[in-house]
C-alpha cells in the first residue's frame, strides 16, 4: 500500500487558501461588488486599482485628534466624483467616497494643515489609483 505524497495532501489546504484570499477581490459576475474600501493607516503614500462605476472609500482617521485640520482634497474630477466625506466610528475616522468615472491614471490627494494663520498646507495622504473599463 502506497502512503500519500505530502505534495498532494497539501492540495486542497492550497486551494482553500487560495479561495480565501480571492473573496477580498471577487469580481462582479461571481458577487463581488467591484468597490474598493480603503484603510488608509500608517504609510501617507498609497495605490489603489478599480473599474470604471465603481466606488472607492478612503477611510482614515481623523486629524483632528493631532491638532489639524483637513484643508482640501485635489483629484481630476474628469476620472473621479466626490460622493461624501463623513465621519466615523465616534468621529476618530473620516471616510471620503469617490466614484470612478472614466479610465485613466491620477492621484488623490488629503491636505491638512494647523489651525494658525500662516500655516501653509501639507499632504496627509496621497493614492495613486488606476481605473479599468468598468
Amino acid at each position: 500500500m502506497r502512503t500519500p505524497r505530502p505534495a498532494v495532501s497539501l492540495l486542497p489546504l492550497l486551494a482553500l487558501l487560495l479561495a480565501l484570499a480571492a473573496c477580498a477581490h471577487m469580481p462582479r459576475m461571481l458577487g463581488g461588488t467591484g468597490d474598493l474600501d480603503l484603510r488608509l493607516d500608517g504609510e501617507q503614500n498609497h495605490e489603489a486599482s478599480l473599474p470604471a462605476g465603481r466606488v472607492m472609500v478612503l477611510d482614515m482617521r481623523d486629524p483632528g485628534l493631532s491638532g489639524y485640520v483637513f484643508s482640501g482634497t485635489v483629484f481630476n474630477p474628469k476620472l473621479l466624483r466626490l460622493d461624501s466625506i463623513e465621519p466615523s466610528d465616534e468621529g476618530r475616522r473620516v471616510r471620503y467616497s469617490f466614484t470612478a468615472l472614466a479610465e485613466g491614471e491620477g492621484e488623490v490627494l488629503i491636505k491638512i494643515k494647523r489651525n494658525e494663520p500662516g500655516y501653509i498646507p501639507d499632504v496627509f495622504k496621497r493614492v495613486r489609483f488606476t481605473i479599468t473599463k468598468g
